[in-house]
């Protein structure tokens, strides 16, 4: 496995960092944050999906007014096959290759062009080599903004998957329920009478899931026989797949940045109550302080959001025709009930302590936290009020309104899934900024252009080593 070492020991020689972007996913964002930034970016694409920045092409300085833009493009932008043809004092690269994995073998010509490269969904997809992520954590000797033994958990089903990393920080997440698969189906030991998802992945696109709902479990068996039937679904996608009781409630994306170079600076008599708030030491309460939320999202999937706006009695005709599919196509921009910040800053800097010491260094830069906000009570789900799992702080609350009463119902924040990356849905916030972030640096900032202030801080500070591994 890459060392962490290794790696900071290459940045230590750094002097003029470049991002290192693969073509996919949030790369516009990425790319925007470099420019803002005055930082040299290298997309790579493959021939495929070249017109997304060809016909996008981000060029420019920081502070330029573009009026000209084909002149402003034409001068700041190389197009290129290999990374040995950029010529001058570049700017900006689209490195085509034939496949995204070929740029494993481009990682010495990358090393010399000092490439920081910013992870996404698709880097570890299509870079990853297999659901551990293997080449990234092996083979792809190149600096990551990011945490490069973090990104394996985002696939269910391997030993430690984000599950297993919620449990251990005590963060609600919706409880799996066990079945058993035989060729035609699937079968539950007991009868469950409460609403149930199925998740898996396609049997013919792999990067893309199935996601099955159901009323009970006697018309979940019913709804997979009828999805094998259909082709959705086959015996070794159900080996794979976890059935979990649904969680009903809005969905929401929480998107943050974990800054190493705030967490080392002084907040002054902020940290003081903050640590003492919440029975924290000092450099705890700075690491939760520099886990900064920027904004929020949510997805819209083909064909699932056509169906919902639909009359419910049509819905209910095509239920035995269509199974809804759950394609991420589009992201809206949300905001959240202010109150319920601090539930969801609870859960988010219970899952920060936790990786950061069953993993160290735990989580760096971009990450997400993909939710379901229900109503219940807190004892329930097994939440305290406080940092850390293992006690609670007296007098500290939950939901909208100050806690009254022995364990009353409030809004509890259901985790769904983890990404410990850029996520997609941070695109919305492309040339606007996020609503969070924007309040707090006085200015417009998106999570590609936090990335890129990341980047041009620590490069100030001489302290690139902090936010790589």
């Amino acid at each position: 496995m890459i060392d962490v070492e290794e790696m900071r020991e290459v940045v230590r020689g750094y002097r003029n960092p470049c991002m290192l972007i693969i073509g996919s996913h949030s790369a516009l964002d990425a790319w925007s944050g470099a420019r803002s930034n005055g930082l040299r970016s290298i997309i790579y694409t493959t021939r495929e999906r070249a017109v997304i920045y060809l016909h996008n092409a981000i060029a420019g300085d920081p502070d330029e007014y573009i009026e000209d833009l084909p002149q402003v493009v034409s001068r700041d932008v190389q197009v290129i096959g290999d990374l040995r043809d950029l010529s001058g004092d570049w700017k900006y690269a689209i490195l085509i290759l034939d496949r995204y994995s070929d740029i494993v073998k481009h990682v010495d010509d990358l090393i010399e062009l000092e490439a920081l490269q910013i992870p996404n969904r698709a880097f570890s997809v299509y870079v990853g080599g297999d659901d551990y992520c293997s080449v990234i954590e092996n083979d792809f000797a190149v600096p990551i903004l990011g945490s490069r033994r973090l990104l394996k958990i985002e696939n269910r089903g391997i030993e430690r998957d984000y599950y297993w990393y919620l449990e251990k920080a005590g963060i609600p997440y919706p409880k799996s329920i066990r079945y058993e698969v035989y060729h035609g189906g699937i079968r539950f030991k007991e009868p469950y009478e409460n609403p149930l998802i199925l998740k898996t992945y396609h049997p013919q696109r792999v990067f893309e899931r199935v996601f099955i709902f159901a009323a009970d479990s006697s018309d979940l068996e019913r709804k997979v026989e009828k999805a094998i039937e259909d082709g959705y679904l086959n015996e070794e996608t159900l080996k794979a797949a976890r059935v979990e009781e649904l969680i009903l409630g809005p969905h929401a994306n929480f998107n943050f940045f974990f800054s190493p170079l705030n967490s080392i600076k002084s907040w002054g008599s902020v940290e003081d109550y903050y640590s003492k708030l919440y029975n924290l030491s000092l450099e705890e309460a700075r690491i939760c302080l520099a886990n900064e939320f920027l904004s929020i999202d949510e997805r819209r999937e083909t064909v699932l959001d056509g169906l919902k706006r639909l009359p419910v009695d049509v819905q209910s005709k095509l239920e035995e025709k269509i199974l809804p599919s759950f394609e991420v196509t589009l992201h809206a921009m949300i905001s959240i009930r202010e109150s319920i910040i601090k539930d969801v800053l609870r859960c988010a800097n219970r899952l920060l302590l936790c990786l950061r010491s069953e993993i160290p260094p735990g989580i760096i830069g971009s990450w997400c936290l993909q939710t379901i906000i229900t109503w219940g009570r807190p004892r329930d789900y097994g939440l305290k009020a406080g940092f850390k799992p293992d006690f609670e702080v007296e007098g500290l609350g939950f939901g909208l309104y100050d806690s009254f009463g022995e364990n009353p119902p409030m809004h509890i924040p259901v985790t769904q899934d983890v990404a410990l990356r850029h996520g997609g849905g941070t695109n919305v916030h492309m040339g606007i900024g996020g609503q969070y972030s924007n309040i707090r640096y006085n200015r417009r900032i998106s999570l590609g252009e936090r990335i890129g202030l990341e980047i041009k801080r620590a490069v100030r500070m001489k302290a690139l080593d902090l936010i790589v591994t």
